[in-house]
C-alpha cells in the first residue's frame, strides 16, 4: 500500500502556544505513528514556544510579503495552493476557509480537509468568504467539526453531503483527575491573551462585585495585548495575570472554578483540559460547541451573552455547597471520556485512511 502524504497548513508553527497549534501538533503525532507523512507548512515562527520540533524536510516554512487584511489573506491562500500543487500530496488540510480560496481553480487532487477552527457563525466571515463560502464547501473532500451542535448549525446556512461531514471533537491531552473533594474560593482561567476574542473587561468587571474570591488569568500573548490587560487589573484587587504555565494540570490544581467570557470561541481547549481536572466551569454560551463540553446545571453554567449578574449568581451556586460543588466535579470527570485521546485519535486515523489507495 502507498505511503501516504499530507501536508497540513496553519499561518503559525505548531510549536506555539493555542488551541489550533496543539490541534495540528494532535494530528500530526497521531499520523505519524500510523506511518503517514506529515508535513507541516507555515508562514511564521511563535515568538515563544510550547515544544520543540527539530527542523527536517517536513517542516516548511513559507515567509509572508503582505501585511494589509486582504492581501495577507490571498497570500496565505497562494502560499498553501502552490504548495500543496508543487508537492505532490495525497491530503492537504487548512484550519481556515479562506485558506482554499485558489483550490476553487482547479478539481485536481490533492483531497482536501478542512477543520473546523471556530465558531460556524465565525468560519466564512466577511464578504469574499461569505459569497464563496457554498463553493468552497462543495469543493471540499471532508469537513471535521467538533460537535453535532456545530454540524446543526453549519446545515442551517448552506447545503452540505451528509458523507463530507466528520464529528472530531478536540482530544485533552491532560490525563483525566478524580472528582475533587474540596474546594476553595479560588477562579482561573487559561487563554491567549487577546481581548477582543476573550473579554476580560466582563472578567474584571465582575469580579469586583465578588471580593470574596480571586481570579488568576494564565495565557500568552502580543506585549500591547498583555501590557493592556495588565493595565486593566492594575486596580483589581482580586484579580491576577500570571503570564503563561507550562505544566496546565498542576496550575489547574490549585483552583475550584474555571471561567470564560469569550466573545465567541472554535471549541474552547482549555474548557476541556479544565473539565479533565475535575473543575466545574461557567461560561457565556456564545459558540456552538459550548453545551458539548458543558451541560447546564450539571457540570457548570451556561450564560446567556452577556449577563453579568447570572454568571457572578452561578459562580456562587457552584461554591456554596459543599455537595453540589463535589457533584458538579464528578460530571465533569465524567464528561471528559468524550474527548479521550485514544478515541480521538482513531477518528483521525479512520478520516485519513479512506483515502488510502490500495
Amino acid at each position: 500500500m502507498k505511503k501516504l502524504t499530507v501536508l497540513s497548513y496553519h499561518p503559525n508553527r505548531c510549536t506555539g502556544f493555542g488551541g489550533i497549534e496543539n490541534l495540528v501538533r494532535s494530528i500530526k503525532q497521531t499520523l505519524e505513528q500510523s506511518n503517514i507523512a506529515f508535513y507541516e507548512l507555515y508562514n511564521r515562527d511563535p515568538s515563544d514556544s510550547e515544544i520543540d520540533i527539530f527542523d527536517s524536510e517536513f517542516c516548511i516554512q513559507k515567509k509572508l510579503f503582505f501585511n494589509s487584511r486582504f492581501l495577507e489573506m490571498l497570500n496565505k491562500a497562494f502560499c498553501f495552493y502552490q504548495q500543496a500543487m508543487r508537492g505532490n500530496y495525497d491530503v492537504v488540510i487548512t484550519y481556515h476557509p479562506a485558506n482554499l480560496l485558489f483550490f476553487l481553480l482547479t478539481k485536481q487532487k490533492p483531497k482536501i480537509v478542512l477543520v473546523q477552527s471556530n465558531s460556524v457563525a465565525k468560519l466564512f466571515q466577511g464578504r469574499i468568504l461569505n459569497l464563496l463560502a457554498q463553493k468552497i464547501l462543495n469543493r471540499v473532500d471532508a469537513l471535521t467539526l467538533y460537535t453535532s451542535f456545530d454540524r446543526k448549525a453549519l446545515c442551517q446556512r448552506f447545503d452540505v453531503e451528509d458523507s463530507k461531514m466528520f464529528i472530531i471533537p478536540r482530544a485533552c491531552k491532560l490525563p483525566t483527575t478524580a472528582p475533587r473533594e474540596n474546594k476553595n474560593n479560588k477562579l482561573v482561567t487559561i487563554c491567549r491573551i487577546a481581548e477582543e476574542q476573550k473579554n476580560f473587561t466582563a472578567m474584571i468587571q465582575m469580579m469586583a462585585h465578588i471580593p470574596e474570591m480571586t481570579l488568576d488569568i494564565y495565557g500568552a500573548g502580543s506585549s500591547e495585548e498583555i501590557s493592556a490587560l495588565e493595565s486593566q487589573i492594575s486596580n483589581a484587587t482580586n484579580v491576577r495575570f500570571l503570564g503563561k504555565t507550562n505544566d496546565v494540570a498542576k496550575t489547574l490544581s490549585e483552583y475550584s472554578v474555571f471561567i470564560m467570557t469569550s466573545y465567541y470561541e472554535g471549541y474552547g481547549q482549555s474548557l476541556i483540559e479544565a473539565r479533565s481536572q475535575g473543575l466545574p466551569i461557567v461560561l457565556f454560551n456564545t459558540f456552538d460547541a459550548a453545551q458539548s463540553v458543558v451541560v447546564d446545571s450539571k457540570n457548570g453554567f451556561l450564560i446567556e451573552p452577556f449577563d453579568q449578574k447570572s454568571f457572578i449568581n452561578s459562580i456562587r451556586k457552584v461554591l456554596q455547597n459543599d455537595s453540589v460543588y463535589r457533584q458538579m466535579s464528578y460530571e465533569s470527570v465524567a464528561l471528559s471520556a468524550t474527548t479521550d485521546t485514544l478515541s480521538i485519535k482513531n477518528k483521525w486515523l479512520k478520516l485519513f485512511k479512506s483515502f488510502q489507495k490500495p
